[in-house]
């Protein structure tokens, strides 16, 4: 009986053994790439930055830190050049251990060299520009201060979202938490091949590390850990019934009650004192809002799950959804520091967004066409990120329409166009922008562009727009954009019913 067993295990194991080298090797290649890119980008940033501050700083500097203090820990200035080339070897060393990893089918071994030799560079890039620091006569700034401060919550959300995606779409898979379009259906679904869900809980988990350890706590932004939070745990839930048809919470797919629990989490900010407190007067001055009791509470509760809402349906497509929650993230950490006189809670507010714009373009790899991950319903957590932010830095409405323009209209026509067509304008259809400009022969690839363009532009116009003109130009911008969106729709439309007449 043993024998048979053994048997069975052994052929099961030779008719796997093909898949599984194949698995590795495409996991090699991937590994490479990934250790590659991210190390050059840093050996180049590193030799960009000795040669420009080269001039500024001491004929001696302090280098041999592994030296007793004094004299012995100095060397010449010539000598920082080293540690772009000790940044080279150590890449050198990481890709010959990966290679042996592959050579010798060591699972694990890849993912640990590019994590450890990636960690390395960047101590050693730390290393340097500290060294030129406290050894330098004044120089002049290559980078304003304030975004230098914004450089690692950036790098630390997107590395750690970089190196965990992995680990967590393998689990994801593990759980069954995979959409099938051969299996599951979706009015609004482009999905080609399977695609596993929860792309929202790593953006979570980097976003959290990282404001954690660059981020001052306050109430304000307690509360934003704490709602980013449990929508991230409630997306995972949805996207856990959303694949498994039998389980236990199938309640969460009526859209009336999720709307209802988007509606009490969010409402959770008003208690950490994330509201709007007045509206900006297109005609000058300002309403302010506080002293009609709950009025301020309603109205931030009800931005902030609209701007969820479109946000989330712009989230039909491989790579849309990141770009814009990352380019909008950036344009807020700028918006943020505004503010003059510049507050602690200002530098705070521009950390918090731009750790989730570190976050969300941590995601892209994996996210872009083909996915193999997709953000899922918590992707909610970091639309509230963005939409709470836009409310602290009481960010003008007018602006904050700018920034997600072309998902606001979007969501505005479709609303509308599912009214007067008496249909449900919460249950989801192929009406979207995206779906359009697939109707008209675009790549998925070519429309996540599309809206990332967009999205970068229109944030450069609310950046740069005086106040004075900024609604004028939002106006101008809304009526075009919603006219190309309309004429879209009802193209789409007239080429459906002559369809349906000549069928």
């Amino acid at each position: 009986m043993k024998y048979l067993e053994i048997t069975r295990l052994i052929k099961r194991y030779y008719l796997t053994l093909p898949i599984h080298l194949k698995d590795l090797k495409e996991s090699y290649y991937s590994q490479f790439i990934n250790i590659l890119v991210i190390n050059t980008g840093l050996v180049i940033g590193q030799l960009i930055y000795v040669y420009l501050r080269l001039p500024y700083l001491n004929e001696n500097i302090p280098f041999w830190y592994s030296m007793p203090w004094g004299s012995g820990q100095l060397a010449p200035k010539s000598y920082l050049y080293l540690i772009p080339v000790l940044s080279v070897v150590i890449f050198l060393g990481g890709v010959f251990l990966t290679t042996l990893a592959k050579r010798f089918f060591i699972k694990y071994l890849p993912q640990m060299m590019a994590l450890i030799v990636t960690v390395t560079n960047i101590m050693l890039t730390y290393s340097l520009l500290r060294i030129v620091f406290i050894s330098s006569i004044p120089f002049p700034s290559l980078i304003n201060p304030l975004h230098l401060q914004l450089f690692m919550p950036f790098i630390i959300a997107f590395v750690v979202v970089y190196f965990i995606a992995p680990y967590f779409i393998e689990f994801a898979r593990d759980k069954g938490i995979v959409t099938n379009p051969s299996l599951h259906s979706h009015p609004a679904m482009v999905l080609l091949q399977p695609s596993t869900r929860g792309g929202g809980v790593v953006f979570t988990a980097g976003f959290l590390l990282a404001s954690l350890f660059f981020v001052t706590l306050s109430k304000e932004i307690l509360g934003i850990y704490l709602v980013a939070l449990l929508l991230a745990i409630l997306g995972l839930v949805d996207d856990y019934q959303n694949t498994h048809p039998r389980s236990f919470f199938r309640f969460l797919e009526t859209p009336v009650l999720r709307l209802v629990l988007l509606f009490g989490l969010v409402s959770i900010l008003t208690f950490f004192n994330v509201q709007i407190d007045f509206i900006g007067n297109p005609f000058g001055g300002i309403v302010q809002l506080t002293q009609y009791s709950l009025i301020p509470a309603v109205i931030t509760v009800v931005w902030i799950v609209w701007i969820l809402n479109l946000l989330s349906w712009s989230n039909g497509i491989d790579g849309q959804y990141s770009g814009i929650i990352g380019i909008s993230s950036i344009v807020i950490a700028f918006l943020s520091l505004r503010f003059i006189p510049l507050l602690p809670e200002h530098m705070d507010y521009a950390k918090l967004a731009i750790a989730a714009a570190g976050a969300s373009f941590g995601l892209v790899k994996f996210t872009w066409n083909p996915s193999k991950i997709m953000w899922g319903f918590s992707a909610m957590s970091a639309g509230v990120v963005l939409a709470a932010l836009s409310v602290l830095i009481s960010s003008k409405i007018a602006a904050s329409i700018l920034i997600v323009l072309i998902p606001f209209l979007d969501a505005v026509v479709t609303i509308i166009r599912r009214l007067l067509q008496g249909k449900n304008p919460l249950k989801g259809d192929k009406g979207h922008l995206h779906h359009l400009l697939l109707e008209r022969g675009w790549s998925i690839r070519k429309i996540a562009v599309f809206y990332w363009a967009s999205t970068a532009f229109l944030g450069l116009v609310g950046l740069w727009a005086s106040e004075k003109y900024a609604v004028l130009i939002t106006l101008t911008l809304t009526l075009i954009v919603a006219s190309f969106i309309v004429l879209l729709n009802w193209r789409s439309l007239t080429k459906r019913r002559v369809l349906r007449l000549t069928e």
